[in-house]
């Protein structure tokens, strides 16, 4: 199996993985490790590339390409989440602190008369 070939069958999977498991808790973990492995076989690629493994390079990238949108929508829910739980936990200290004084940024003393 050319190198080609196996950095086509990594990515392949990782996409059918983001895919299947976008909640998944080793998703990071296993993410980080393709892409060590990818960045290895890449360094390896030293010969020209035929026809068959320029169109596979091509379907790597498009792949490639889903995978980071995929990503982006993955990160952008675990932003939503920690703020939604960052909102939480101020309401909740409002609740338990009812009397603490308000900050008072934003106040302007009129030294006119």
């Amino acid at each position: 199996m050319s190198i080609v070939d196996q950095l086509h069958d990594q990515t392949l999977k990782m996409a059918a993985e983001i895919e299947a498991n976008p909640q998944s808790e080793t998703l990071v973990e296993d993410f980080d490790a393709f892409l060590i492995e990818r960045d290895e076989l890449m360094r390896d690629i030293q010969h020209e590339l035929s026809v068959q493994e320029k169109e596979k390079i091509k379907e790597i990238i498009q792949t490639d390409q889903q995978m980071a949108k995929q990503l982006t929508e993955i990160q952008n829910g675990i932003k939503a989440d920690i703020q939604a739980i960052q909102r939480k936990k101020t309401k909740q200290l409002n609740y338990q602190h009812p009397y603490q004084p308000m900050t008072s940024d934003g106040i302007y003393y009129d030294k006119r008369k």
